[in-house]
């Protein structure tokens, strides 16, 4: 039996993702700065999953009752032999996870959705994920001042660059944010486009610095879209609240979930890359 948290079919997505998306999804979902990524390629998507899990279950509640199982359980070995015969005895200590809610992509993804009140909850997964990361950006821009919300929405975006990583969108030239982001949406690049850019209005909202490993593929241009740091003040227009799971990392870890579906089912749109028979 394993020992370690689990997120029904992460870990056979995350298999097809490269060293520097496992480190940036671990940056996601770490719950902060100074918690550094595992070196070896195992232990980070380990940690990563864990990491995941203990976002959303709260780790202290597990240990309570777990620490309450081990008690009953001296308890019980310390009765003497003919009370034994007479009393239950309790159940066996299990691991710390077990103590927890189970888990799947799916489970997460729509809980988020309730989080930010997206109508719509028994719509599909594909549709949820883009539901997600419209509704993050749509909140953004209305926490933005009058002067960013009019450079978000009308700046001109380098299709050539941002759109490097799906070459057959055939996408050149210059266009505006809202023009970008909605470009090429059954290839893949504007979900990744979306899912990419509202990870990064979250992540600069909370003040957390994501590494460039984040943006793979998409160059420097995917700057101006997520603006300054903390330019919108400590997430307050996502929402949420002081209490239950911690859905800064969560939704972060959601985002770019979302964003490494998109890019690798473009690159091997078949049935077993897709993780549409690992159950995500």
């Amino acid at each position: 039996m394993s020992t370690q948290p689990e997120i029904a079919g992460l870990r056979q997505l995350m298999a097809m993702w490269t060293n520097a998306e496992l480190e940036a999804f671990f940056c996601c979902v770490r719950p902060d700065d100074s918690v550094s990524p595992p070196t070896e390629r195992e232990e980070l998507i380990l940690r990563s999953v864990e990491e995941f899990f203990w976002a959303y279950n709260s780790k202290t509640k597990a240990q309570a009752s777990c620490t309450a199982a081990k008690l009953a359980v001296a308890a019980y070995e310390q009765l003497p032999a003919a009370m034994k015969m007479r009393v239950p005895a309790p159940p066996s200590v299990k691991p710390l996870y077990e103590y927890a809610s189970p888990l799947s992509y799916e489970t997460l993804l729509r809980e988020a959705c309730k989080e930010l009140k997206i109508d719509e909850s028994e719509a599909e997964d594909r549709l949820l994920e883009v539901y997600l990361y419209e509704k993050v950006m749509i909140l953004a821009v209305a926490a933005m001042t009058a002067q960013q919300r009019h450079v978000f929405l009308t700046r001109q975006v380098e299709l050539d660059d941002v759109s490097v990583g799906f070459p057959q969108t055939n996408l050149k030239g210059a266009a505006t944010t809202l023009a970008a982001l909605g470009a090429a949406q059954a290839s893949g690049f504007g979900v990744y486009l979306g899912a990419t850019t509202a990870l990064g209005l979250v992540s600069h909202a909370v003040g957390v610095t994501l590494p460039f490993a984040v943006y793979a593929g998409m160059s420097s241009t995917i700057a101006f879209l997520i603006g300054p740091v903390g330019f919108l003040a400590a997430g307050a227009w996502l929402g949420w609240s002081l209490t239950g799971p911690e859905w800064p990392r969560i939704t972060r870890g959601l985002l770019h979930i979302i964003a490494m579906r998109a890019k690798h089912e473009y690159e091997c749109p078949t049935p077993r890359c897709s993780g549409s028979s690992v159950g995500i």
